[in-house]
């Protein structure tokens, strides 16, 4: 069983071998996750994978998805400090945004189904108020931009190729950008900003109120796999959970941390006083909610057809 996931503190017991799947042999691989994506979602490559949550609720909409999602998240995160602005152009607050133009590697991917979505519940701000800018965003990587998950009747949407959303920011051509990661000239640039400069303050109150963790990628196992192997959904819940058990263990190691910040032991009990002991938790009841969010989210955004049930888009041995 070829099994494919990102290289995280709580696959990495996965990865080293030092946790198996019960009852099966497993080729646990890694590697870029566009890359891990694009192969599962255009040609099924993996039997088991982990894939964009967004772009899997689409998929599975237009019953054109290969896969079956278990409720295992090895992905998550709170995205207010994802988003970037021009310092010049008195955006202050996310209303700013109306009628200003957007850029995002992808319209369909979490990042951005999750910042709309927050910036829709939290300040008003409809994505049909703006206009949006799809391409690459620091390294021109492709010479077309799919866009087939665009709501392009709703929407004003355009994809660029051969410059970069970083180049367009800079030179004034777009007002903001949601990105992964800060953009090559976020430092040395002062006309890039965060919309949050305060991010984590914003970001620890967002949950705080709404107890809302987004959910950026899950795992899944493809349905020809399903269906001539039987106990391959509860090995895969016993793994990935023993994997993540021992990545959250190690947080609480003092003598010796594990990863290179110097106040890990303070930020690891800041984080469970705020979001509990479990505060990565997998399982179908325990994220009903924040699924049903992303879902409500998605069919706002016109990327799926209707709000589907949560139950409707796991494997019924996980419900």
């Amino acid at each position: 069983m070829q099994v494919a996931v990102g290289d995280y503190d709580r696959t990495r017991p996965l990865i080293d071998g030092s946790v198996v799947f019960p009852g099966f042999d497993a080729n646990v691989i890694t590697g870029d996750l566009e890359e891990i994506f694009a192969r599962a979602f255009h040609e099924a490559t993996f039997d088991v994978t982990e894939l964009s949550f967004s772009n899997y609720l689409i998929a599975t909409s237009r019953d054109e998805c290969p896969y079956v999602a278990l409720p295992i998240f090895p992905s998550r995160s709170f995205r207010h400090s994802a988003i970037y602005v021009r310092s010049d152009r008195s955006i202050q607050c996310p209303g700013d945004l109306r009628r200003k133009r957007i850029g995002c590697r992808e319209y369909s991917n979490t990042a951005s189904l999750v910042v709309r979505g927050f910036l829709l519940d939290e300040y008003g701000l409809e994505p049909e108020a703006s206009e949006w800018v799809v391409g690459d965003v620091d390294h021109v990587e492709r010479e077309s931009i799919d866009d087939r998950n665009w709501p392009k009747d709703r929407v004003k949407i355009k994809g660029v190729v051969g410059r970069t959303l970083t180049s367009l920011l800079l030179d004034g051509e777009i007002d903001a950008l949601i990105a992964y990661k800060p953009p090559i000239e976020f430092i040395q640039d002062k006309k890039i900003a965060r919309l949050f400069p305060d991010w984590r303050v914003a970001e620890k109150d967002y949950f705080q109120r709404t107890k809302r963790f987004p959910i950026m990628h899950l795992m899944a196992v493809r349905k020809d796999v399903l269906a001539s192997h039987q106990g391959v959904v509860a090995s895969l819940m016993d793994g990935f959970k023993k994997a993540k058990d021992i990545a959250q263990s190690r947080l609480s190691t003092h003598q010796a941390h594990p990863v290179m910040l110097p106040w890990l032991t303070a930020e690891h009990e800041e984080t469970q006083a705020l979001m509990g002991t479990d505060f990565w938790p997998y399982g179908f009841d325990e994220n009903r909610e924040i699924l049903k969010t992303q879902i409500r989210w998605s069919y706002q955004q016109g990327l799926i057809p209707r709000q589907y049930e949560v139950s409707e888009l796991f494997h019924p041995l996980c419900r």
